[in-house]
């Protein structure tokens, strides 16, 4: 009877001795000390800690403030430190730092309601935008007040759309270009300075509605060459500009003072600019218009009095 208590005995201590270690091994390896955030900025933070024995790599998580651990963003360093960039000017946000066993187990420590510094890109950011080459594209120029930008952001939309839900694109220099607009269209375009990293300006928001795919001719002018309209001997040049390539031909419309272009005397021509001789002075202005290649015409350009 002895010797069967003694038995039961030395297996329930063995039992307990082996459920003690696996216990031990679910509380996962240590975390993390001596947590230093040294270095903060507008766009990043840099912080070092004391490692953990026997530990040899690390999961740094962040997010903003009050973020769900497991839900932020990740990395993993084998260093006693790390430096996150990329975020965003005046704001607080926690960090993770996860202890990685080579069973798996972890074990983290948080630093809480770290704040970021205030923007260093305060200028003002302007554009202007123009269609002077394609009905399907915006060119954009840009300018800032303080100088020191590295790049441009642009985000467009249609009429009304909510900034974040845009299309962005970012530009290297001072000009660029919208791809691939509709025409007849209006968009809302939103223009950044990027100064660093993340570290913007504030947005500055345009209105703009695109041109139709028959654009009308521009930058519209006229040259007496020779003789004189009361002699009925005037030798006159007009001529006008048309930057894109889609116009098969251009009519122009010779009327009266205050006459309308579809009444008037109409001459057609695949240049962009005609003569005509032996005038008088009934002819006093004149209009143009483009007709392009998909059977549109465009809105007539002028008058332009002579």
């Amino acid at each position: 009877m002895k010797t069967l208590w003694l038995s039961l005995f030395l297996s329930i201590l063995l039992l307990t001795t082996f459920n003690s270690c696996s216990s031990s091994d679910e509380e996962g390896c240590g975390k993390v000390s001596n947590v230093t955030v040294y270095s903060i900025g507008p766009t990043y933070l840099s912080f070092n800690f004391q490692t953990v024995n026997g530990v040899n790599s690390y999961m740094i998580e962040y997010g903003m403030a009050g973020f769900t651990k497991g839900t932020g963003t990740s990395f993993p360093t084998s260093q006693s430190g790390a430096t996150i960039e990329n975020l965003n000017p005046s704001t607080l946000y926690d960090i993770y730092i996860t202890s990685l066993c080579d069973q798996g187990q972890t074990n983290f420590y948080k630093i809480s309601n770290i704040a970021t510094e205030q923007s260093q890109c305060t200028g003002l950011v302007s554009a202007t935008l123009n269609q002077w080459y394609s009905t399907q594209n915006i060119d954009v120029y840009f300018e800032y007040s303080d100088g020191n930008v590295s790049k441009y952001e642009v985000e467009y939309g249609l009429l009304g759309f909510a900034l974040g839900n845009g299309t962005k694109l970012t530009f290297n220099s001072n000009s660029g270009t919208i791809q691939g607009i509709q025409t007849n269209t209006t968009y809302d375009i939103y223009v950044r300075a990027i100064c660093f990293q993340n570290d913007k300006s504030e947005a500055k928001k345009y209105t703009y509605t695109t041109i139709g795919s028959c654009p009308k001719p521009i930058f519209l002018s006229t040259t007496l060459i020779a003789g004189s309209c009361t002699q009925g001997t005037a030798y006159r040049n007009f001529s006008w500009n048309y930057d894109y390539s889609n116009a098969q031909s251009f009519t122009i419309s010779l009327v009266s003072q205050g006459g309308l272009p579809q009444n008037g005397n109409q001459f057609t021509t695949s240049n962009e600019s005609i003569a005509f001789s032996n005038m008088f002075c009934s002819w006093n202005q004149f209009y143009v218009r483009a007709n392009c290649s998909d059977g549109s015409t465009s809105e007539w350009a002028g008058p332009i009095n002579f």
